[in-house]
């Protein structure tokens, strides 16, 4: 017996919700509007996003539409395809009493009616369905279908929406009282409390419940079978005994259906479905961590025999929900939830391929890192930070690939060498630190990669203030670096100016950056020059030499200008800022810093963001102590993530305790800590903002503006500020890297909150919050 008739289910009527619906109202929304304009809307994604529930809640929001009802068909548990008409038949009341057909007695019932028919996991059987529901749409004109799949029926008039995973909580979410109006915590805390009565969020599970929620991404079967532990496990032991394979939910409800019974079963289904292709570039798709672009798949998972291109089959990964997408201004990205994965590297070792694909992997990323280190002089310069900034996890898979394998030492050390800007610009000091000296360890090498890998290693470890460990690597280095050629002993010689430089040797330092201008110009390496008058602009201003400073700021500018880079450029701005600063040109000082800020803004840079905030601060300490203190304790959250910050060279922590004195002494303690914890409490976009002076003028941003953020949580108000700026819920999504399904949501608790109808309202509401004070 079928599952539908098993459930004795009356014609026209919808099963009965046994659990509450969660959410998803915008989602519910757009559904509702796919269907007054097509007839056809295909809910397409992966086992367990909630497809069947959002299916079933849509059709009864607009049953009343239909003069002929709604008519739910499970095709879940169908084993022949040829009994899909049956089944269709069945839930409609036509029992076969008569001969003909299936499919001919549907057509002749819905001929003259206009219901909605609500098909539902069609996946399995999608190509009777297909021709089923294109006979259903030519010949009954009053008929409309929403379906269920994993993949799209792929015909005629069909509209394909892509049900997303609950919105839920960044891992760094601030854990505030905004984290209920997350969909996947209010699902989890609904199903928690079925289990276990009374539970509550609470100061002490908030944590554990945030990143529950998160390392589930939003899966709601994920989320509910998680949810079944807790009578079991509190919140904080649920969350330390889920890792990314999920193994923690392999017991599901006793009256589900097989497919959505453990997330594993899930999984299995989908991996059956799949063609023999699309199981083997699954499995070699796996090796990938974080994601990967087209380009990547095309030259680590393409093979001579491969009956179709790579891109192909991705498409047809994505169709089956086995791959989500991201699409950004000019690539898409292609993602598999962790568990799925998993699932793929069974496969691949199944296969026997693992190493081979493993060395494809580590081959194409290495090679990338040497591209970006071979453009970073350019203006493509930014194309590449965001390249590397979406691959690093795939780098860092790369990197301990080559740790493992004696042979691809060498490619791991040209590789940290080639990564030296990348990950100052990124914030991965540490994390590159220690793939730099597990490969420095193994004693592997050629002499030159080693000694340029000592060189990145010197250079890390010093902007770390650890010069007891830079210093020998940077004697080695040298070492290795006098038996090779010219050039590598100038960039050693540009490395022992800059560890002398945080060593507080500034006479020293300023004798190795001219040896190596020297060098390195007579060798024609631009981008190296630039550098070293970069730094000799920062070291100008630790030695106090204003002018010095301004000229190698112009020598820097007259390199990187005329090709459009912007790192060495924004380090300049900032080198150049202080001197006019110290020279009491306050608002030369401020234009520069500002734009320097802003190019860090568009690199994403924690060290220079936090410095140029930082020496912001030190312009108005004297002027504007209050937006000084607020500055400084912005900057400080920058220095907490990344563990260091720019008062690690000697001279500039003077500078920084000056000011703090300064501002300390004219706001008082008690308002001085006020303003600086108000510092702390913005983001960096909003600490950005408040820099650039782009929200109520000079003004501390609260209490100033404490109805604002009294009413919004932070990240509302951020994404309320770019629907002022007039940006689409594609376009938010896309600047803050979250998904639109996210964005979407939060534009609607923002209207919700603020009583308003409107994105314009909002928007007008932004403006007056962000207008500077009268007088």
């Amino acid at each position: 017996m079928t599952e539908a008739l098993a459930s004795t289910q009356v014609p026209g009527h919808l099963p009965a919700e046994v659990t509450t619906f969660v959410g998803r109202r915008f989602e519910r929304s757009a559904i509702r509007a796919l269907l007054a304009q097509s007839r056809l809307v295909t809910l397409t994604g992966f086992g367990g996003v909630g497809k069947t529930r959002l299916a079933l809640r849509v059709a009864a929001d607009v049953r009343r539409v239909f003069q002929d009802g709604v008519c739910f068909v499970p095709l879940g548990a169908v084993g022949d395809a040829d009994d899909v008409p049956d089944q269709i038949a069945g839930a409609l009341g036509l029992y076969g009493r008569s001969t003909q057909s299936g499919t001919i007695a549907i057509v002749e019932y819905l001929r003259k009616r206009a219901p909605l028919l609500v098909l539902d996991n069609c996946e399995h059987v999608v190509d009777v369905v297909a021709v089923l529901a294109d006979t259903v749409l030519r010949s009954c004109p009053g008929a409309r279908i929403l379906a269920t799949s994993r993949e799209p029926l792929r015909i005629d008039g069909e509209v394909v929406h892509a049900v997303s995973p609950l919105t839920c909580p960044a891992q760094e979410e601030p854990g505030e009282g905004g984290l209920q109006e997350f969909e996947a915590v209010q699902l989890l805390l609904d199903r928690a409390r079925a289990s276990v009565p009374g539970f509550a969020l609470s100061e002490d599970n908030r944590a554990a419940v945030r990143a529950i929620c998160h390392k589930l991404e939003g899966i709601p079967l994920a989320i509910e079978l998680a949810a079944a532990r807790l009578p079991t496990l509190s919140a904080a032991e649920l969350d330390q005994a889920l890792t990314d394979k999920w193994e923690l939910l392999s017991r599901g409800r006793r009256t589900a259906p097989h497919r959505h019974s453990t997330m594993a079963a899930c999984i299995e289904w989908t991996f059956d479905l799949c063609t023999p292709a699309e199981r083997k570039l699954w499995a070699k798709a796996s090796v990938f961590v974080d994601g990967f672009d087209l380009d990547a798949a095309a030259a680590t998972c393409s093979d001579p025999d491969d009956e179709e291109p790579v891109a192909e089959t991705l498409a047809s990964l994505v169709d089956k929900s086995v791959l989500a997408t991201t699409r950004g201004p000019t690539t898409t990205r292609f993602r598999m939830l962790p568990p799925i994965r998993h699932r793929g590297l069974a496969e691949l070792a199944r296969m026997g391929g693992v190493d081979e694909q493993r060395r494809r992997h580590r081959d194409f990323f290495v090679a990338m890192v040497g591209e970006a280190h071979d453009e970073w002089l350019s203006d493509r310069q930014l194309v590449w930070i965001d390249r590397v900034g979406r691959e690093l996890g795939n780098i860092a898979e790369a990197m301990d690939s080559c740790t493992a394998e004696p042979a691809a030492v060498d490619a791991g050390l040209a590789c940290c060498a080639n990564l030296l800007e990348y990950v100052v610009v990124h914030g991965l000091i540490r994390q590159a630190r220690r793939w730099c000296d597990k490969l420095l360890a193994s004693g592997d090498g050629d002499p030159r990669s080693r000694a340029l890998a000592l060189r990145s290693a010197c250079w890390w470890a010093a902007l770390q203030g650890d010069i007891e460990s830079a210093t020998p690597l940077l004697e080695e280095g040298r070492t290795l670096a006098s038996g090779l050629g010219h050039e590598t002993q100038v960039l050693l010689t540009q490395a022992a100016g800059l560890v002398a430089m945080y060593a507080g040797e500034v006479d020293a330092a300023e004798h190795l950056f001219d040896d190596a201008i020297r060098g390195l110009s007579a060798s024609g390496n631009a981008a190296e020059v630039a550098h070293c008058w970069m730094l000799r602009a920062i070291l100008s201003i630790v030695r106090d030499d204003v002018e010095q400073a301004l000229a190698s700021h112009s020598a820097c500018l007259a390199i990187t200008d005329p090709v459009g880079e912007m790192w060495l450029r924004s380090w300049s701005m900032w080198a150049a800022g202080l001197a006019h600063w110290e020279r009491g040109e306050r608002h030369s000082a401020e234009r520069l810093l500002k734009e320097s800020l802003r190019l860090e803004q568009l690199m994403h840079e924690r060290l220079g963001i936090g410095a140029t905030l930082q020496a912001l601060a030190w312009v108005d300490a004297s002027k504007d102590p209050e937006r000084a203190a607020v500055l400084m304790g912005a900057a400080q959250n920058e220095w907490d993530r990344i563990e260091t910050s720019i008062q690690a060279l000697p001279g500039l922590d003077v500078r920084h305790a000056s000011a703090k004195a300064t501002a300390r002494d004219v706001l008082g303690e008690e308002a001085f800590e006020r303003a600086w914890s108000q510092g702390r409490s913005l983001d960096q976009p909003r600490a950005i903002a408040f820099g650039l002076e782009q929200t109520r003028g000079r003004r501390a941003v609260t209490p100033a503006v404490a109805t604002a953020h009294d009413v919004l949580t932070r990240r509302e108000w951020q994404i309320a500020e770019l629907i002022r700026d007039g940006l689409t819920n594609k376009e938010i999504a896309d600047r803050l890297v979250i998904s639109r399904r996210t964005a979407e949501a939060h534009v609607e608790h923002i209207l919700t909150k603020l009583g308003f109808t409107s994105r314009a309202q909002v928007a007008a509401w932004v403006a007056e919050q962000s207008s500077p004070d009268e007088g």
